[in-house]
Protein backbone atom coordinates (compact mmCIF):
# COMPACT_ATOMS: atom_id res chain seq x y z
CA UNK A 1 0.00 0.00 0.00
CA UNK A 2 1.46 3.23 -1.23
CA UNK A 3 2.08 5.59 2.11
CA UNK A 4 0.83 9.29 1.09
CA UNK A 5 2.05 12.60 2.69
CA UNK A 6 0.84 15.41 3.95
CA UNK A 7 3.29 17.25 1.56
CA UNK A 8 1.24 15.52 -1.33
CA UNK A 9 -1.79 16.35 0.13
CA UNK A 10 -2.58 13.00 1.87
CA UNK A 11 -2.64 12.16 6.04
CA UNK A 12 -3.98 8.46 5.42
CA UNK A 13 -2.47 5.66 2.77
CA UNK A 14 -4.99 4.65 0.26
CA UNK A 15 -4.28 2.25 -2.99
CA UNK A 16 -6.72 4.25 -5.09
CA UNK A 17 -7.77 7.76 -3.91
CA UNK A 18 -11.05 7.50 -6.03
CA UNK A 19 -11.83 4.27 -3.95
CA UNK A 20 -14.38 4.31 -1.11
CA UNK A 21 -13.50 5.37 1.78
CA UNK A 22 -16.43 6.08 4.09
CA UNK A 23 -19.93 4.77 3.76
CA UNK A 24 -23.17 6.54 5.60
CA UNK A 25 -26.86 6.32 4.68
CA UNK A 26 -26.68 9.98 4.03
CA UNK A 27 -23.22 10.11 2.20
CA UNK A 28 -20.54 8.21 0.65
CA UNK A 29 -16.56 9.48 0.42
CA UNK A 30 -13.94 8.42 -1.40
CA UNK A 31 -10.25 8.58 -0.42
CA UNK A 32 -9.64 12.02 -2.42
CA UNK A 33 -13.24 14.07 -0.69
CA UNK A 34 -12.54 12.82 2.93
CA UNK A 35 -8.78 14.13 2.76
CA UNK A 36 -10.28 17.15 0.57
CA UNK A 37 -12.67 17.83 3.19
CA UNK A 38 -10.41 17.44 5.82
CA UNK A 39 -8.20 20.21 4.58
CA UNK A 40 -11.73 22.15 4.51
CA UNK A 41 -12.11 22.17 7.78
CA UNK A 42 -8.85 22.45 9.58
CA UNK A 43 -8.53 25.67 7.15
CA UNK A 44 -12.16 26.48 8.40
CA UNK A 45 -11.08 26.02 12.13
CA UNK A 46 -8.05 28.56 11.48
CA UNK A 47 -10.39 30.95 9.86
CA UNK A 48 -12.43 30.49 12.99
CA UNK A 49 -9.72 31.47 15.67
CA UNK A 50 -9.39 27.53 16.07
CA UNK A 51 -5.75 27.36 16.28
CA UNK A 52 -3.17 24.80 17.59
CA UNK A 53 -3.95 24.17 20.80
CA UNK A 54 -7.39 25.57 20.81
CA UNK A 55 -10.66 23.68 21.99
CA UNK A 56 -13.95 23.12 19.48
CA UNK A 57 -16.47 20.47 20.21
CA UNK A 58 -18.97 17.79 18.08
CA UNK A 59 -22.12 17.22 18.83
CA UNK A 60 -23.48 14.62 16.22
CA UNK A 61 -24.93 11.14 15.50
CA UNK A 62 -23.13 8.80 13.38
CA UNK A 63 -22.72 10.12 10.48
CA UNK A 64 -20.13 10.37 7.30
CA UNK A 65 -18.88 13.80 8.46
CA UNK A 66 -16.90 12.44 11.54
CA UNK A 67 -13.98 11.01 10.29
CA UNK A 68 -13.23 14.40 8.54
CA UNK A 69 -13.87 15.78 11.83
CA UNK A 70 -10.90 13.73 13.26
CA UNK A 71 -9.09 14.32 10.10
CA UNK A 72 -9.35 18.15 10.10
CA UNK A 73 -8.65 18.00 13.92
CA UNK A 74 -5.10 16.65 13.48
CA UNK A 75 -4.14 19.06 10.44
CA UNK A 76 -5.52 21.73 12.53
CA UNK A 77 -3.45 21.11 15.76
CA UNK A 78 -6.04 21.48 17.53
CA UNK A 79 -8.36 19.71 20.46
CA UNK A 80 -11.49 17.91 19.67
CA UNK A 81 -14.46 17.84 22.41
CA UNK A 82 -16.23 14.55 20.85
CA UNK A 83 -19.95 15.33 22.86
CA UNK A 84 -22.53 12.61 23.78
CA UNK A 85 -26.02 13.82 22.62
CA UNK A 86 -27.90 11.65 25.25
CA UNK A 87 -26.72 14.07 27.95
CA UNK A 88 -28.47 17.01 29.05
CA UNK A 89 -28.26 20.39 28.42
CA UNK A 90 -26.60 21.19 32.03
CA UNK A 91 -24.21 18.36 31.06
CA UNK A 92 -23.34 19.44 28.05
CA UNK A 93 -22.55 22.95 29.44
CA UNK A 94 -20.20 21.73 31.71
CA UNK A 95 -17.66 19.78 29.24
CA UNK A 96 -17.81 22.99 27.07
CA UNK A 97 -17.20 25.38 29.63
CA UNK A 98 -14.37 22.97 31.86
CA UNK A 99 -12.92 22.77 28.53
CA UNK A 100 -12.90 26.00 27.39
CA UNK A 101 -13.98 25.14 23.85
CA UNK A 102 -15.04 27.93 21.25
CA UNK A 103 -17.03 26.57 18.59
CA UNK A 104 -19.32 23.51 18.32
CA UNK A 105 -20.36 21.57 15.31
CA UNK A 106 -24.01 20.75 15.72
CA UNK A 107 -26.55 18.29 14.06
CA UNK A 108 -29.65 20.37 13.54
CA UNK A 109 -32.25 18.68 15.46
CA UNK A 110 -29.33 18.42 18.58
CA UNK A 111 -28.97 22.58 18.43
CA UNK A 112 -30.89 23.09 21.26
CA UNK A 113 -29.15 21.26 23.80
CA UNK A 114 -26.38 24.06 23.07
CA UNK A 115 -28.07 27.00 22.33
CA UNK A 116 -28.51 28.40 25.55
CA UNK A 117 -24.40 27.58 26.84
CA UNK A 118 -23.49 29.21 23.57
CA UNK A 119 -25.73 32.15 23.97
CA UNK A 120 -24.05 32.29 27.35
CA UNK A 121 -20.25 31.57 27.07
CA UNK A 122 -19.51 33.31 23.55
CA UNK A 123 -19.27 29.73 21.94
CA UNK A 124 -19.84 29.54 18.27
CA UNK A 125 -21.90 27.21 16.63
CA UNK A 126 -21.52 25.98 13.33
CA UNK A 127 -24.63 23.53 12.01
CA UNK A 128 -24.04 20.59 9.56
CA UNK A 129 -25.90 21.49 6.62
CA UNK A 130 -26.09 24.07 4.30
CA UNK A 131 -24.27 26.49 6.70
CA UNK A 132 -21.57 23.95 7.00
CA UNK A 133 -20.63 23.18 3.52
CA UNK A 134 -20.26 26.92 2.74
CA UNK A 135 -18.18 27.29 5.93
CA UNK A 136 -15.78 24.64 4.22
CA UNK A 137 -16.10 25.73 0.82
CA UNK A 138 -14.65 29.44 1.83
CA UNK A 139 -11.93 28.16 3.30
CA UNK A 140 -9.94 26.26 0.37
CA UNK A 141 -8.47 22.47 0.26
CA UNK A 142 -4.45 24.07 0.64
CA UNK A 143 -3.02 21.96 3.13
CA UNK A 144 -2.32 24.08 6.11
CA UNK A 145 1.16 24.08 7.41
CA UNK A 146 3.53 21.28 9.51
CA UNK A 147 2.63 21.08 13.31
CA UNK A 148 1.96 19.59 16.11
CA UNK A 149 -0.63 16.65 15.46
CA UNK A 150 -4.41 17.67 17.07
CA UNK A 151 -5.67 15.15 19.41
CA UNK A 152 -9.17 14.70 21.19
CA UNK A 153 -9.67 15.94 24.93
CA UNK A 154 -11.11 12.79 25.86
CA UNK A 155 -13.77 13.63 28.73
CA UNK A 156 -14.49 10.47 31.48
CA UNK A 157 -17.79 8.39 31.02
CA UNK A 158 -19.43 10.46 33.93
CA UNK A 159 -20.83 7.05 34.97
CA UNK A 160 -19.71 7.75 38.74
CA UNK A 161 -19.91 11.18 38.69
CA UNK A 162 -19.20 14.34 36.72
CA UNK A 163 -17.40 13.80 33.63
CA UNK A 164 -13.70 14.94 33.89
CA UNK A 165 -11.73 16.11 30.91
CA UNK A 166 -8.36 14.18 30.50
CA UNK A 167 -4.74 15.18 29.17
CA UNK A 168 -3.03 12.39 27.97
CA UNK A 169 0.81 11.99 27.42
CA UNK A 170 0.45 10.01 24.71
CA UNK A 171 -1.21 13.15 22.44
CA UNK A 172 2.40 13.98 20.87
CA UNK A 173 3.60 13.98 17.34
CA UNK A 174 3.47 16.05 14.02
CA UNK A 175 0.23 15.83 12.09
CA UNK A 176 2.25 14.25 9.48
CA UNK A 177 2.74 11.80 11.63
CA UNK A 178 -0.62 10.98 12.20
CA UNK A 179 -1.40 7.85 9.82
CA UNK A 180 1.73 6.38 11.64
CA UNK A 181 0.52 6.60 14.72
CA UNK A 182 -2.81 5.45 14.48
CA UNK A 183 -1.21 2.62 12.85
CA UNK A 184 0.62 1.73 15.86
CA UNK A 185 -2.61 1.31 17.90
CA UNK A 186 -3.90 -0.92 15.43
CA UNK A 187 -0.95 -3.09 15.73
CA UNK A 188 -1.49 -2.92 19.32
CA UNK A 189 -4.91 -4.21 19.41
CA UNK A 190 -4.03 -6.67 16.79
CA UNK A 191 -6.63 -5.31 14.21
CA UNK A 192 -5.78 -7.10 11.01
CA UNK A 193 -5.29 -4.83 7.98
CA UNK A 194 -7.33 -6.27 5.29
CA UNK A 195 -11.31 -5.82 4.65
CA UNK A 196 -13.91 -2.48 5.67
CA UNK A 197 -14.71 -1.91 9.07
CA UNK A 198 -18.39 -1.67 10.64
CA UNK A 199 -18.76 0.63 13.14
CA UNK A 200 -22.44 1.10 14.99
CA UNK A 201 -20.59 2.26 17.90
CA UNK A 202 -20.77 5.92 18.99
CA UNK A 203 -18.60 7.79 17.34
CA UNK A 204 -17.82 10.41 19.87
CA UNK A 205 -17.01 7.40 22.22
CA UNK A 206 -12.74 7.04 22.38
CA UNK A 207 -13.75 3.10 21.73
CA UNK A 208 -15.34 4.47 18.12
CA UNK A 209 -12.70 7.48 17.45
CA UNK A 210 -9.76 5.20 17.89
CA UNK A 211 -11.14 2.09 16.26
CA UNK A 212 -12.36 4.85 13.24
CA UNK A 213 -8.61 6.51 13.47
CA UNK A 214 -6.77 3.29 13.10
CA UNK A 215 -9.26 2.32 10.23
CA UNK A 216 -8.23 5.47 8.18
CA UNK A 217 -4.85 4.87 9.04
CA UNK A 218 -4.20 1.79 6.84
CA UNK A 219 -6.54 2.77 4.28
CA UNK A 220 -9.81 0.73 5.48
CA UNK A 221 -13.48 1.37 4.47
CA UNK A 222 -15.60 2.59 7.02
CA UNK A 223 -19.48 1.84 6.79
CA UNK A 224 -21.07 3.45 9.06
CA UNK A 225 -24.53 2.38 11.15
CA UNK A 226 -26.29 5.44 12.69
CA UNK A 227 -27.67 3.11 15.58
CA UNK A 228 -26.63 -0.54 16.41
CA UNK A 229 -29.67 -2.75 15.57
CA UNK A 230 -28.90 -6.64 15.72
CA UNK A 231 -30.43 -7.81 12.67
CA UNK A 232 -29.56 -4.91 10.89
CA UNK A 233 -25.82 -5.37 12.01
CA UNK A 234 -25.47 -9.05 10.70
CA UNK A 235 -27.22 -7.99 7.34
CA UNK A 236 -24.27 -5.32 6.66
CA UNK A 237 -21.81 -7.45 7.60
CA UNK A 238 -22.88 -9.91 5.03
CA UNK A 239 -23.89 -7.12 2.35
CA UNK A 240 -20.18 -6.07 2.79
CA UNK A 241 -18.27 -8.53 3.80
CA UNK A 242 -16.91 -6.77 6.91
CA UNK A 243 -13.66 -7.80 8.50
CA UNK A 244 -13.96 -5.93 11.45
CA UNK A 245 -16.87 -5.15 14.09
CA UNK A 246 -15.84 -2.86 17.12
CA UNK A 247 -19.12 -3.76 19.58
CA UNK A 248 -19.36 -3.21 22.89
CA UNK A 249 -21.24 -6.07 24.92
CA UNK A 250 -24.48 -4.88 25.34
CA UNK A 251 -24.28 -5.14 21.96
CA UNK A 252 -23.15 -9.01 21.68
CA UNK A 253 -26.05 -9.79 24.70
CA UNK A 254 -29.16 -7.84 21.97
CA UNK A 255 -27.34 -10.51 19.60
CA UNK A 256 -27.90 -13.26 21.42
CA UNK A 257 -31.30 -12.99 21.90
CA UNK A 258 -32.45 -12.82 18.83
CA UNK A 259 -33.85 -16.61 18.18
CA UNK A 260 -31.67 -18.58 15.79
CA UNK A 261 -33.59 -18.40 12.87
CA UNK A 262 -32.33 -14.52 13.04
CA UNK A 263 -28.79 -15.72 14.45
CA UNK A 264 -28.73 -17.95 11.19
CA UNK A 265 -30.42 -15.79 7.97
CA UNK A 266 -26.53 -14.11 6.86
CA UNK A 267 -23.29 -15.21 6.36
CA UNK A 268 -20.67 -13.89 8.59
CA UNK A 269 -17.60 -15.58 7.51
CA UNK A 270 -15.90 -13.00 6.58
CA UNK A 271 -15.22 -11.66 9.91
CA UNK A 272 -11.74 -11.33 11.45
CA UNK A 273 -11.65 -9.36 14.29
CA UNK A 274 -14.49 -8.18 16.77
CA UNK A 275 -13.27 -6.35 19.48
CA UNK A 276 -14.66 -5.01 22.91
CA UNK A 277 -14.23 -3.08 25.69
CA UNK A 278 -16.51 -0.23 27.51
CA UNK A 279 -17.69 -2.38 29.97
CA UNK A 280 -17.86 -6.01 31.35
CA UNK A 281 -18.42 -9.09 29.12
CA UNK A 282 -20.31 -11.72 31.30
CA UNK A 283 -18.42 -15.42 30.78
CA UNK A 284 -21.30 -16.71 29.66
CA UNK A 285 -21.29 -13.74 26.61
CA UNK A 286 -18.10 -14.27 25.34
CA UNK A 287 -18.35 -18.12 24.91
CA UNK A 288 -21.25 -17.78 23.32
CA UNK A 289 -20.32 -15.11 20.69
CA UNK A 290 -17.10 -17.30 20.13
CA UNK A 291 -19.07 -20.52 19.75
CA UNK A 292 -21.14 -18.48 17.17
CA UNK A 293 -18.77 -16.17 15.20
CA UNK A 294 -15.60 -18.46 15.79
CA UNK A 295 -12.51 -17.59 17.39
CA UNK A 296 -12.52 -13.49 15.88
CA UNK A 297 -13.45 -12.10 19.30
CA UNK A 298 -11.01 -10.16 20.92
CA UNK A 299 -11.03 -7.61 24.17
CA UNK A 300 -8.79 -4.56 24.69
CA UNK A 301 -9.30 -2.72 28.36
CA UNK A 302 -8.27 0.37 28.77
CA UNK A 303 -9.99 4.09 29.71
CA UNK A 304 -10.09 7.87 28.32
CA UNK A 305 -6.83 8.28 31.08
CA UNK A 306 -4.44 5.41 29.14
CA UNK A 307 -4.68 2.59 31.14
CA UNK A 308 -4.06 0.35 28.46
CA UNK A 309 -4.56 -1.35 26.29
CA UNK A 310 -4.23 -4.92 27.70
CA UNK A 311 -5.45 -7.02 24.85
CA UNK A 312 -6.22 -10.77 23.97
CA UNK A 313 -7.92 -12.70 21.64
CA UNK A 314 -10.61 -15.73 21.84
CA UNK A 315 -7.67 -18.86 22.81
CA UNK A 316 -6.27 -16.48 25.37
CA UNK A 317 -9.57 -16.28 27.01
CA UNK A 318 -10.28 -19.66 26.18
CA UNK A 319 -7.02 -20.25 28.25
CA UNK A 320 -7.98 -17.47 30.99
CA UNK A 321 -10.84 -17.16 31.15
CA UNK A 322 -12.87 -14.11 32.40
CA UNK A 323 -9.33 -12.02 31.47
CA UNK A 324 -9.22 -8.78 30.25
CA UNK A 325 -6.10 -9.24 28.50
CA UNK A 326 -2.41 -9.40 28.92
CA UNK A 327 -0.65 -5.66 28.95
CA UNK A 328 0.88 -4.34 25.64
CA UNK A 329 4.46 -2.29 25.58
CA UNK A 330 2.47 0.83 26.16
CA UNK A 331 1.72 -0.31 30.12
CA UNK A 332 2.63 -2.51 32.85
CA UNK A 333 -0.11 -3.23 35.64
CA UNK A 334 0.57 -3.94 39.25
CA UNK A 335 -1.90 -4.65 42.08
CA UNK A 336 -2.23 -2.75 45.34
CA UNK A 337 -3.61 -2.82 48.95
CA UNK A 338 -5.44 0.02 50.32
CA UNK A 339 -2.32 1.04 52.02
CA UNK A 340 -0.30 1.21 48.95
CA UNK A 341 1.17 -2.57 49.22
CA UNK A 342 1.96 -4.20 45.68
CA UNK A 343 -0.38 -7.73 46.67
CA UNK A 344 0.94 -10.69 44.50
CA UNK A 345 -0.26 -13.05 42.50
CA UNK A 346 -4.34 -13.40 41.97
CA UNK A 347 -4.41 -11.35 44.74
CA UNK A 348 -7.19 -8.34 44.61
CA UNK A 349 -6.76 -4.91 45.16
CA UNK A 350 -6.52 -1.68 42.84
CA UNK A 351 -5.17 -1.60 39.74
CA UNK A 352 -2.37 0.38 38.92
CA UNK A 353 -0.82 1.26 35.82
CA UNK A 354 2.66 2.79 34.46
CA UNK A 355 3.11 4.48 31.16
CA UNK A 356 6.90 4.89 29.73
CA UNK A 357 5.35 8.18 28.08
CA UNK A 358 4.04 9.67 31.91
CA UNK A 359 0.95 9.69 33.34
CA UNK A 360 -2.27 12.16 32.64
CA UNK A 361 -4.11 14.78 33.97
CA UNK A 362 -7.51 15.83 35.07
CA UNK A 363 -7.92 18.78 32.85
CA UNK A 364 -8.47 21.65 35.63
CA UNK A 365 -8.57 19.65 38.32
CA UNK A 366 -4.77 19.02 40.05
CA UNK A 367 -6.22 17.12 43.54
CA UNK A 368 -8.32 14.86 41.47
CA UNK A 369 -4.87 13.94 39.43
CA UNK A 370 -3.13 13.95 42.36
CA UNK A 371 -4.87 11.38 44.13
CA UNK A 372 -4.67 9.06 41.04
CA UNK A 373 -1.32 8.67 41.07
CA UNK A 374 1.30 7.09 43.39
CA UNK A 375 4.73 8.73 44.32
CA UNK A 376 6.77 6.32 42.18
CA UNK A 377 4.18 7.82 39.02
CA UNK A 378 1.57 4.96 39.00
CA UNK A 379 -1.79 5.89 38.22
CA UNK A 380 -5.29 3.95 38.64
CA UNK A 381 -9.14 5.25 37.48
CA UNK A 382 -9.94 3.17 40.62
CA UNK A 383 -10.66 -0.48 39.40
CA UNK A 384 -10.57 -3.71 41.36
CA UNK A 385 -8.67 -6.94 40.23
CA UNK A 386 -5.76 -9.11 40.23
CA UNK A 387 -3.16 -11.12 37.87
CA UNK A 388 -2.42 -14.21 37.57
CA UNK A 389 0.52 -16.22 37.02
CA UNK A 390 1.13 -15.41 33.31
CA UNK A 391 0.21 -11.97 33.66
CA UNK A 392 -3.37 -11.55 32.16
CA UNK A 393 -5.45 -9.13 34.19
CA UNK A 394 -8.63 -9.88 35.54
CA UNK A 395 -11.29 -7.23 36.69
CA UNK A 396 -13.78 -7.72 39.74
CA UNK A 397 -15.15 -3.74 39.57
CA UNK A 398 -15.19 -0.53 40.32
CA UNK A 399 -14.13 0.36 43.71
CA UNK A 400 -17.08 2.80 43.46
CA UNK A 401 -19.57 -0.04 42.95
CA UNK A 402 -17.52 -2.89 45.35
CA UNK A 403 -20.73 -3.70 47.87
CA UNK A 404 -19.60 -4.71 51.39
CA UNK A 405 -22.52 -6.76 53.12
CA UNK A 406 -22.04 -8.46 56.51
CA UNK A 407 -18.45 -8.01 55.78
CA UNK A 408 -18.12 -9.53 52.36
CA UNK A 409 -16.97 -8.50 49.81
CA UNK A 410 -19.63 -8.94 46.18
CA UNK A 411 -18.75 -7.80 43.08
CA UNK A 412 -22.02 -6.35 40.97
CA UNK A 413 -20.44 -7.21 37.82
CA UNK A 414 -20.38 -10.93 38.91
CA UNK A 415 -24.55 -10.62 39.55
CA UNK A 416 -24.92 -9.14 36.48
CA UNK A 417 -23.61 -11.56 34.52
CA UNK A 418 -25.54 -14.20 36.02
CA UNK A 419 -28.90 -12.31 35.99
CA UNK A 420 -28.48 -11.31 31.94
CA UNK A 421 -28.16 -15.19 31.53
CA UNK A 422 -31.94 -15.59 31.87
CA UNK A 423 -33.43 -15.69 28.96
CA UNK A 424 -36.26 -13.31 29.69
CA UNK A 425 -33.30 -10.41 30.71
CA UNK A 426 -32.61 -7.80 28.69
CA UNK A 427 -30.03 -6.62 31.18
CA UNK A 428 -29.05 -6.19 34.70
CA UNK A 429 -27.92 -3.72 37.39
CA UNK A 430 -26.87 -4.64 40.78
CA UNK A 431 -25.88 -1.99 43.34
CA UNK A 432 -25.97 -1.85 46.91
CA UNK A 433 -28.26 0.04 48.88
CA UNK A 434 -28.44 1.14 52.89
CA UNK A 435 -28.97 -1.44 55.38
CA UNK A 436 -29.54 -0.73 59.36
CA UNK A 437 -28.21 -4.34 59.94
CA UNK A 438 -25.63 -5.64 57.36
CA UNK A 439 -24.30 -1.73 56.26
CA UNK A 440 -25.19 -2.33 52.43
CA UNK A 441 -27.81 -5.08 50.90
CA UNK A 442 -27.94 -5.86 47.08
CA UNK A 443 -30.57 -4.56 44.79
CA UNK A 444 -31.29 -5.71 41.14
CA UNK A 445 -33.34 -3.64 38.62
CA UNK A 446 -33.76 -5.53 35.78
CA UNK A 447 -34.60 -4.65 32.46
CA UNK A 448 -36.61 -7.81 30.74
CA UNK A 449 -36.66 -8.43 27.22
CA UNK A 450 -39.76 -6.74 25.52
CA UNK A 451 -43.14 -8.25 26.09
CA UNK A 452 -41.56 -10.99 28.52
CA UNK A 453 -43.64 -12.08 31.67
CA UNK A 454 -40.64 -11.96 34.21
CA UNK A 455 -40.88 -13.70 37.14
CA UNK A 456 -39.11 -12.69 40.29
CA UNK A 457 -39.65 -15.47 42.27
CA UNK A 458 -38.25 -17.30 39.28
CA UNK A 459 -35.09 -15.42 38.56
CA UNK A 460 -34.24 -15.44 42.24
CA UNK A 461 -34.06 -19.35 41.83
CA UNK A 462 -32.26 -19.14 38.61
CA UNK A 463 -29.64 -16.55 40.40
CA UNK A 464 -29.70 -18.69 43.67
CA UNK A 465 -28.82 -21.98 41.12
CA UNK A 466 -25.01 -20.20 40.27
CA UNK A 467 -23.99 -17.88 42.95
CA UNK A 468 -23.51 -18.28 46.68
CA UNK A 469 -26.54 -17.31 49.02
CA UNK A 470 -24.46 -13.43 50.03
CA UNK A 471 -23.95 -12.59 46.75
CA UNK A 472 -28.05 -12.85 45.80
CA UNK A 473 -30.23 -9.73 45.52
CA UNK A 474 -32.25 -9.01 48.31
CA UNK A 475 -34.54 -6.95 46.03
CA UNK A 476 -35.53 -6.75 42.72
CA UNK A 477 -37.56 -3.91 40.39
CA UNK A 478 -38.12 -3.87 36.67
CA UNK A 479 -37.44 -1.17 34.26
CA UNK A 480 -38.02 -0.75 30.85
CA UNK A 481 -34.79 0.67 29.63
CA UNK A 482 -31.82 0.84 32.21
CA UNK A 483 -29.53 4.16 31.90
CA UNK A 484 -26.86 3.11 29.26
CA UNK A 485 -24.73 5.50 27.48
CA UNK A 486 -24.68 3.91 23.67
CA UNK A 487 -21.21 2.69 24.31
CA UNK A 488 -22.76 0.50 26.75
CA UNK A 489 -21.38 1.80 30.10
CA UNK A 490 -24.21 1.65 32.87
CA UNK A 491 -24.54 5.22 34.48
CA UNK A 492 -25.11 3.41 38.04
CA UNK A 493 -24.90 6.26 39.87
CA UNK A 494 -28.78 7.28 38.63
CA UNK A 495 -30.03 4.07 39.88
CA UNK A 496 -27.63 3.89 43.09
CA UNK A 497 -27.37 7.77 44.26
CA UNK A 498 -30.87 8.33 45.25
CA UNK A 499 -31.07 5.33 48.12
CA UNK A 500 -28.18 6.94 49.54
CA UNK A 501 -29.12 10.56 49.66
CA UNK A 502 -30.25 10.91 53.32
CA UNK A 503 -27.93 7.69 54.54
Amino acid sequence: MAQLTLQNRYLIGADDPEALAVLAPERSLTWDELERRSRQLANALEGSDIGPGEVWGVLANNRAEWPEFYLGNARAGARLVTLNWHLTPSELADLIVDSQTKLVVVEPELIEQVREVAQHNNVQLMVLGPAYEAWLDKAGDEPPSERRVGSAMLFTGGTTGKSKGVNRSDQKGNASDWSKLWQGWGALVRMPPEGPMLLSTPLYHAFGMAAAAAALAVGKKLVLAPKFDPEQTLALIEEHRITCAPMVPTQFVRLLKLDQGQQSKCDLTSLRWVIHTAAPCPPWVKRAMIDWFGPVIYEFYGSSEGTGPAVCDSHEWLAHPGTVGRATSKIEYSIVDEAGNDLGVGETGTIYCKRSDGTPEYQGDPEKTSAMILPDGRFTVGDLGWLDEDGYLFLADRRVDLIITGGANVYPAEVEGVLTEHPLVADAAVFGIPDPEWGQQIKAVIEPISGADLDTDGLRTFAAERLASFKLPKTFDMMDALPREAHGKLKKRVLRDPYWVDS
